[in-house]
């Protein structure tokens, strides 16, 4: 059991039932945690350690973590504007919004359309800006082979459908089919260097050194776009930092902003 007793409610959101984790102080500053791609969603060890600062809420976004993918779900903006909801719904006014991966890219979108809900933005190898790189297509790879491109200390074999979970093998499938929807046309935002003056937070941006996805040169680039300091690069970590580094994302997010 966490350490933190996060509890999760299932909360209604126009419609779209949404799982929402929540631990720590109620009383104290929210940080909203917008999760990516690989089976992350739920309470994780970063949500623990982020949980003796501040009040952590974690929802499952629709299409991931076994909820359904709603029709009107065909964008990035889509998922944005759904997480507006969510904090109208729970009264979060001012939360800090964390975002890795997909999720970044959504917490940004968030943050550029809502440039007064948003407290402070961090991005954890956040996508959504075009990569001046080739970036490997991992909706043609198989789950295992994915997943080594995500994170340093996911076994991937345990999503082979042959011999590994299968159960979490059907999940990562689905999920790939719900992320394929929010960028299948294109895995980048084409307007955010014109959109991103609409940011009004402060910004930082977190990568993994061993980011087999994007590389550090790219967390800059993002960094520099929106007038954020230099990226907190984390030592042996792959793209999902907060996967392989738990400590090293919480301890960038509480100096940033607690």
């Amino acid at each position: 059991m966490s350490a933190t007793a996060p509890t999760v409610t299932t909360v209604d959101i126009r419609g779209h039932a949404t799982p929402v984790a929540t631990g720590g102080d109620p009383d104290a500053p929210a940080l909203l945690w917008v999760h990516g791609e690989g089976v992350t969603s739920g309470w994780r060890a970063v949500h623990d350690r982020l949980a003796g600062r501040f009040r952590v809420v974690a929802p499952t976004l629709p299409g991931f973590g076994g909820t359904e993918l709603p029709a009107w779900v065909d964008g990035v903006d889509d998922v944005a504007l759904h997480l507006a909801d969510l904090c109208e719904t729970l009264g979060l006014t001012d939360p800090v919004v964390a975002g890795e991966s997909l999720g970044g890219w959504i917490a940004t979108t968030l943050a550029i359309w809502r440039p007064g809900l948003v407290r402070g933005l961090a991005l954890i190898g956040g996508l959504g800006l075009r990569s001046a790189q080739p970036v490997p297509d991992l909706f043609i790879k198989g789950g295992p082979e994915a997943l080594t491109y995500l994170a340093n200390t996911i076994d991937g074999s345990s999503v082979d459908p042959l011999t590994g979970d299968v159960e979490l093998a059907t999940a990562l499938w689905v999920e790939q089919a719900a992320q394929a929807r929010l960028m299948w046309e294109r895995p980048y935002d084409r307007k955010l260097a014109v959109r991103a003056h609409h940011l009004r937070c402060p910004v930082r941006v977190v990568w993994g050194a061993a980011d087999r996805l994007l590389a550090p040169t790219h967390g800059a680039d993002l960094a520099s776009l929106l007038g954020a300091p230099a990226p907190t690069v984390v030592a042996g970590a792959g793209h999902l930092v907060s996967v392989d580094a738990p400590e090293a994302v919480a301890e960038a997010l509480l100096e940033a902003f607690a």
